[in-house]
């Protein structure tokens, strides 16, 4: 059986693991990536694109990632013609996390409801997303979590020295979405004193933004680092910070930072504390002060320590449910057992 997995935009984490876990290439497919002005010139061309790729490998399965729900939508147009099945992986639904009641966000929650109904199966990262899209009368729904690797990179002295001399160091990486709180993350840290921070992230999103802010001395941007730099990175600071006000947001970096074992200060809401439960330390509020004294909190080392315990347990309990997650995800692909 042939599968192949469909992103429109040049990076996707996520369906990198399920291709992974299924057997399937994953393929991005992307055009003028970016600025929403370009979105009918980007989505017509995918919309061409991402047919042509198809017919030319024939797959038995697509496997589409929604949102943008134009991918799945094209993708159901070939399996509708070829008789191929379409699973649609809800990375997070549209009209719920991103815009809000208006007119547009009622048609393209339309437009997910008709993808979701005329797909052969969904699967989704949390359960929140997976109630949304029964309510939409989707079929087949399976939640399979985010998993990340265990990072097999030791702490790195000489890595940190590179950055920072303070005693302590923390990281934050972002996508570039104006929800998150990047600004705060930098001010709030700098106001507590002790410890660096490292931000990374997309340039095309993020070096404009963070260049019209004015960063304390001891904050640095350091753009989109290399794969093995990021990994030695992650296992070598003392904590992260992951601050935002998007709704229903469960961020695939809080997943890395698992993996690497890094203590959590997070913004809370409902899809993390019934994710992760008490394993990250949550603020409720997004204001600087707020985050400062949980980063305060953290300058204490067995605070720090029990964080650290509690985010390792956590990764422990998701890595033993992950195998019988993966053989539900095969068996609704028509797969045999791994």
């Amino acid at each position: 059986m042939k599968i192949l997995t469909l992103v429109w935009g040049p990076f996707g984490f996520r369906a990198d693991e399920l291709a992974e876990a299924v057997g399937s290439e994953r393929v991005s497919i992307t055009f003028l990536y970016g600025p929403r002005y370009f979105a009918p010139i980007r989505y017509l061309a995918l919309f061409f694109k991402t047919l042509i790729i198809l017919w030319q490998r024939r797959p038995d399965v697509v496997y589409a990632q929604n949102p943008p729900v134009f991918c799945p939508l094209t993708c159901l147009l070939y399996c509708r013609a070829s008789g191929a099945r379409l699973v649609i992986d809800h990375h997070s639904i549209w009209r719920v996390k991103t815009l809000g009641k208006g007119l547009l966000s009622r048609l393209l929650g339309f437009l997910e409801g008709v993808a979701a109904r005329a797909a052969y199966a969904n699967t989704a990262p949390h359960s929140y997303w997976a109630d949304k899209l029964k309510v939409m009368g989707a079929r087949r729904v399976e939640v399979v979590h985010d998993f990340v690797g265990r990072n097999p990179n030791p702490r790195d002295e000489s890595l940190r020295k590179q950055y920072s001399t303070e005693p302590l160091m923390a990281m934050c990486s972002h996508g570039g979405h104006p929800l998150e709180r990047i600004e705060s993350e930098a001010t709030a840290v700098g106001e507590v004193g002790g410890v660096a921070l490292l931000i990374t992230g997309p340039p095309a999103k993020l070096e404009r933004r963070l260049s019209q802010f004015r960063m304390p001395e001891d904050v640095k941007y350091l753009g989109f680092l290399p794969r093995q730099t990021y990994e030695s990175l992650k296992a070598s600071v003392d904590m992260a910070v992951n601050i935002t006000d998007e709704p229903y947001t469960l961020s695939h970096v809080l997943l890395e930072y698992a993996a690497s074992s890094i203590p959590v200060i997070s913004s809370r809401q409902g899809v993390l504390d019934d994710f992760f439960g008490d394993a990250l330390l949550y603020t409720d509020s997004t204001r600087i002060e707020a985050i400062a004294e949980k980063v305060r909190q953290f300058k204490d080392p067995a605070v720090r320590d029990e964080y650290r315990t509690r985010i390792i347990r956590w990764y422990e309990a998701l890595s033993a449910s992950r195998p019988a997650e993966i053989a539900t995800l095969r068996a609704l692909l028509g797969l045999s057992a791994v």
